[in-house]
């Protein structure tokens, strides 16, 4: 383990007060509890900056009109909800059923807060476990400005949860390996993995980190390793009668739009959780991009020598390596789940080791190239904001745009079940719709999921709304999708459907996330060139 040698009041030069000697590396702590005080609260303001900045403005996302069904519907309806998905867990959507939640607002709120916990938590527990504030802080500002942490926090979605309960869960049981098992830690650490195991299946990842740190230190953990399994096999208790209750009856879960990961996707998943991936390179990541690779590179390389001596860098590493390998070859052989949300779990082990790599160089070196980081991330989040690339499906324009011109006559095509969800929630939201029943027009909602001919719609009504949500997925991506062409026959069922009614299409009009096309099936072909 790594020794320290506190030298409170030394004077260095320039006047600045050392705090703290590394004595292996021969680093000086000259951060202060004013000055650390003051970094921390300029880091939380920007953080709780950048999560609750018009944080209502975008509509809903397909996911998160799940998470408001759940969190609004009848309790039985909701326990339905969830059951029916069949690869997600309870916790975090009941828990937002005790909240205000009628609100975008108020839905993403939880994961606002709980992001912001989760900076303040990740300052906390460096400053404990490495005892030097300055580090502290600069993972504290990575965090806070990090683009992929910064997205999450702001959807209504469980993953920001995941951080904190993570994040919990390993200074815990790092404590307890460093020789502190006290009653209370025992609780927090057993407490923390019930809950986490109960909100998202990928918090197994760190049982396997842990259990990595009792295979290689076997001699000095022995002791206490039939007490860490106990609490295990507890916190599993939850979780297991979950599943169990699921998968008397299974429902099929639906990962077809996953693709089987190839190799390249490991490097975009860490250039996802240090700088934030839109699928576009421009020049201006390139210094960020190197310096976050070389600090990972060199610091899962770092953790790996120095196994013996500092345990915690060790921790680090498996909880990076572990979810990466494993869910990497479930997604080749088995069935794909690699999404980059869903590694959320490691997202604290891939700063503080980048961190740590780049700690081993000269002060004036280090703070520039994690000071290049922070500038990158913040630039991305803000142009994010300037572009309005952060929203994802606009529903709500969609919706208010169909409802605003809708006739008696019309119907609404829409692709499946999730669309239908989506689009509707706001569309009953719409002006005209709360203009009373009087004033709008009611149109079927038809779901091409459900009509085996796709020929008889043409029947159906003198003209179709068609509302065609964007068939690109994307496993890094997190805001807006590419653009894509709706009579594209190989994207989907309803780009293969809308390409033979091409001529018949009347408007196009385009909104992030989806297109909305009017088609009249019996109206003449439009003149070239339209």
């Amino acid at each position: 383990m790594r020794s320290y040698a506190v030298e409170v009041g030394q004077a260095v030069a320039g006047a600045r007060r050392v705090y703290e000697t590394d004595t292996r590396f021969g680093r000086q702590v000259t951060v202060g509890p004013r000055y650390f005080l003051a970094g921390a609260l300029l880091i939380m303001v920007i953080g709780l900056v950048l999560r609750l900045w018009n944080l209502g403005g975008a509509s809903l996302w397909t996911d998160e009109v799940l998470t408001a069904i759940r969190a609004q519907a009848p309790f039985q309806e909701s326990l339905k909800s969830i059951m029916s998905a069949g690869n997600q867990t309870p916790i975090y959507f009941l828990s937002l059923r005790l909240f205000p939640n009628t609100t975008e607002a108020l839905l993403r709120l939880p994961s606002a807060l709980l992001g912001l916990l989760g900076v303040a938590l990740l300052m906390a527990a460096v400053l404990r476990l490495y005892r030097n504030p300055e580090m502290a802080l600069w993972a504290g500002a990575l965090l806070a400005v990090n683009p992929f942490h910064v997205w999450l926090s702001r959807t209504a979605r469980p993953y920001s949860l995941v951080f904190v309960l993570s994040l919990l869960i390993a200074y815990t049981f790092l404590q307890m390996a460093r020789g502190n098992r006290s009653r209370l830690v025992w609780g927090v650490f057993a407490a923390a993995s019930t809950v986490a195991y109960a909100t998202h299946f990928t918090a197994v990842g760190l049982l396997g980190a842990q259990a990595m740190i009792f295979v290689f230190g076997w001699r000095t953990h022995s002791r206490w390793f039939p007490r860490w399994l106990a609490a295990q096999a507890l916190a599993a208790v939850p979780v297991l009668t979950w599943t169990y209750l699921v998968l008397r009856d299974p429902p099929p879960v639906a990962s077809y739009w996953i693709p089987r990961p190839e190799l390249r996707d490991i490097p975009l998943t860490l250039w996802n959780m240090t700088l934030g991936y839109d699928g576009v390179f421009k020049w201006t990541m390139v210094p960020g991009l190197m310096i976050a690779t070389l600090g990972i590179i060199f610091g899962l390389g770092y953790a790996l020598g120095d196994r013996q001596r500092d345990e915690r860098n060790f921790f680090w590493m498996w909880l990076i390596v572990g979810p990466l390998a494993f869910i990497f070859l479930l997604s080749t052989l088995i069935v794909s789940i690699y999404v980059d949300r869903y590694f959320m779990v490691m997202l604290s082990a891939v700063l503080l080791l980048m961190i740590q790599a780049w700690a081993r160089f000269s002060p004036r070196l280090w703070r520039i190239a994690l000071g290049v980081i922070i500038v990158t991330c913040l630039y991305s989040v803000l142009f994010s904001f300037v572009d309005g690339s952060y929203h994802r499906d606009d529903w709500r324009d969609a919706a208010a745009y169909v409802a605003g011109r809708v006739e008696d006559s019309d119907a609404i095509v829409l692709e499946r079940d999730n669309t239908f969800e989506a689009f509707t929630r706001y569309y009953q939201q719409s002006e005209p719709y709360l203009a009373g029943e009087d004033e709008v027009e009611d149109a079927d909602m038809i779901l091409l999921s459900e009509i085996p001919d796709t020929n008889a719609l043409e029947q159906t009504a003198d003209r179709l709304w068609v509302v065609y949500r964007n068939p690109n997925e994307d496993v890094h991506r997190l805001g807006l999708m590419p653009d894509f062409d709706p009579f594209d026959p190989r994207l989907s069922a309803m780009g293969e459907w809308l390409s033979a009614y091409r001529p018949q299409v009347l408007e196009i009009q385009t909104f992030n996330g989806m297109k909305v096309l009017l088609l009249d099936p019996d109206s003449a072909p439009l003149p070239a060139g339209n």
